[in-house]
């Protein structure tokens, strides 16, 4: 299932920018044994609480933004790194899992998307996502790379098998960071539990603290709706989650990159950045003919 087409990676640069590659020594630390909780110790990271957002406001969450950007990479994590932010300006990371199969290249309109909004974008290059690791150790190769332009919030996104491991990088965050940081996931069409997920995705899902919201694609015939509710149900009662339909959506072809754009950053920038538009907007999404509301549990209000 979900077998996507591979296409090989290359920098590439919007609007006309020359691509700055930046060449540094890096320090990964390896992630622990599934389910393992890494030691305190594991990684260093600013404990600060995240300065107030000073990203400039959506008026339509469906175009482009503002910022151009450029891509670098490191081993694996490739990355999309917005250019011209206002100075002192830190910004949240938003990781994004490639479905079984694919590459980063398949999902680049949503990482340039977020991008444009002034996120880093990173997506770790692995066609087996749903261990929800290697989430982990692109937002550490990132904050080793860019540590005067990124604060503590972390998003968690991914298609299929890796809708399924963004929902576990958000486990996995934290049991890496605890409550240093700030996280929130998004999985696009998840396919909980499939191919490199671990057997006991479902019990990993329930001890998760931090917001969650997913979709499912309405002519998608490959992650039916009922595989959707299935880790909807999963997570905690008690925890924020949102579970909308994208009607229309079809599961590859083309791969709902459009979907995930609009929906990613509305609930990215209201969970990340407390942005009261855009809990405004994602609430609203439903009003509109791409978007069906499913099911919602204990979000918070617009404020």
């Amino acid at each position: 299932m979900d077998v996507h087409g591979h296409r090989t990676w290359h920098l590439n640069i919007r609007r006309n920018r020359r691509v700055r590659r930046v060449a540094i020594a890096l320090a990964i630390v390896s992630i622990g044994v599934l389910g393992a909780v890494p030691q305190a110790a594991a990684q260093t990271i600013d404990e600060a609480p995240a300065a107030a957002s000073c990203l400039p406001k959506v008026d339509d969450y469906t175009a482009d933004g503002p910022f151009d950007f450029v891509t670098d990479d490191a081993d694996n994590a490739k990355m999309w790194i917005p250019q011209g932010l206002p100075a002192g300006c830190r910004v949240p990371i938003i990781h994004l899992a490639n479905g079984t199969g694919a590459r980063c290249s398949m999902y680049g309109e949503t990482l340039e998307h977020f991008a444009s909004h002034g996120f880093v974008a990173a997506c770790y290059d692995d066609t087996d996502t749903g261990q929800g690791t290697q989430a982990i150790e692109a937002i550490q190769t990132v904050i080793a790379k860019y540590p005067d332009i990124v604060d503590t919030r972390y998003g968690f996104t991914g298609h299929s098998q890796g809708g399924g491991g963004a929902i576990l990088g958000v486990y996995r965050a934290e049991q890496q960071w605890g409550t240093a940081a700030t996280y929130a996931g998004f999985g696009i069409e998840p396919a909980h539990g499939f191919g490199d997920s671990p057997s006991n995705w479902a019990s990993l899902y329930a001890e998760i603290q931090s917001p969650v919201s997913m979709f499912n694609g309405s002519r998608d015939g490959l992650v039916s709706e009922d595989w959707v509710r299935r880790g909807y149900d999963a997570l905690s009662g008690s925890v924020e989650k949102a579970w909308y339909e994208g009607v229309g959506a079809g599961h590859m072809t083309p791969i709902p990159n459009s979907y995930a754009s609009e929906m990613g950053l509305a609930w990215f920038r209201w969970q990340l950045l407390s942005d009261p538009d855009a809990c405004q907007y994602f609430n609203g999404m439903p009003d509109s003919s791409t978007w069906n509301l499913q099911e919602t549990a204990n979000l918070s209000p617009c404020s």
